[in-house]
């Protein structure tokens, strides 16, 4: 049966969405990597699926390239957008997610409220941040893009801490006074990325904790994200806004 899609990417961050709102789809798990691998099916980082649902204006389902189900804030941001498009949003809306009820603000931009962070743990001079999803955040004095993020990330998942809680890898570098950049090593799609949104939010809150400042913007490697939030006098984070470029790249067919 050939069903509708939608290609999406955020800051380079791609993503396959489907509009499921009818509720009369459903995937195995072999399918959904079929779909994201490259190979075999339309690529890419990520599978969004749109539901309805009874209690929100609707819920959607993300799923990594492996198949296993997370929160994704660059996705979200696609979806979101996708829906404000076909004027299913017009206003402020709230949706549920893997990690739960996420809420958002639609008006010319989209602003993503992600959950408040109560607790990171620091380990040496490194960060452990749950922003939606589980982020290890490293600060690197030289230049980003010397970098070797496989062989870096490899050393990183020897760590003991990482066996016992396996995560993203950010590694993150000032590029000046208000703008961070980094570079993402994410856990089930097992490559790096050209974006992550939560892994954006984690490494903007790190950097605020590290330097006692905000850093305006966060420069992937595919584009720039903007992070907003609250530092509240007990160490913790609230108000935490995640704002993108989400657009449509093509629309086609696919079997199931």
């Amino acid at each position: 049966m050939p069903i509708n899609f939608y290609k999406y990417q955020s800051s380079g961050n791609s993503f396959i969405l489907i509009d499921n709102l009818e509720n009369k789809i459903s995937f195995t798990k072999s399918q959904i990597i079929k779909f994201c691998d490259y190979n075999y099916g339309v690529g890419s980082d990520g599978l969004i699926i749109l539901k309805s649902h009874k209690e929100s204006d609707f819920e959607l389902e993300f799923f990594n390239p492996d198949g296993t189900k997370s929160f994704c804030g660059n996705g979200s941001l696609c979806a979101l957008y996708f829906l404000k498009k076909k004027n299913f949003l017009n206003k402020n809306c709230n949706f549920i997610a893997f990690d739960g009820i996420h809420e958002a603000k639609i008006n010319d931009d989209i602003y993503l409220k992600m959950k408040n962070i109560d607790f990171y743990e620091k380990i040496n001079n490194d960060y452990y941040i749950y922003s939606g999803a589980p982020h290890y955040v490293k600060f690197i004095d030289n230049n980003l893009k010397n970098i070797d993020v496989v062989n870096e990330s490899k050393i990183i998942k020897n760590l003991d801490f990482f066996k016992k809680n396996p995560c993203n890898i950010n590694f993150v570098s000032l590029e000046d006074r208000s703008v961070i950049s980094v570079r993402t090593f994410e856990k089930g799609v097992d490559r790096e990325t050209l974006s992550c949104g939560t892994g954006a939010v984690a490494s903007a809150i790190a950097f605020s904790i590290k330097e006692n400042r905000k850093a305006k913007h966060v420069r992937m490697e595919g584009g720039i994200l903007k992070v907003i939030f609250k530092i509240n006098n007990n160490n913790t984070f609230s108000d935490i806004y995640l704002l993108g470029d989400p657009r449509e790249v093509f629309t086609g067919k696919i079997s199931i």
